[in-house]
């Protein structure tokens, strides 16, 4: 059965949106762009990994952060 195939602004919803859980946990977090910028990396990756994203999209994608 094929994964459904992400589309980038689908993903990058859903990365500010885990972004802001983790900073209202973690507040040390907030102005990191550092940490920001990695854990889109991160994300995107597990995603390619996970199938959801093709590894054109994880290669080609730029980083909005």
């Amino acid at each position: 059965m094929a994964k459904w195939k992400a589309t980038k602004a689908a993903v990058l919803a859903q990365f500010r949106y885990n972004w802001n859980v983790a900073v209202a946990q973690n507040p040390s977090l907030r102005g990191d762009v550092v940490a920001k910028r990695e854990d889109w990396n991160n994300f995107v990756d597990m995603l390619n990994k996970d199938g959801y994203v093709s590894d054109y999209q994880a290669y080609n994608w730029t980083n909005p952060f």
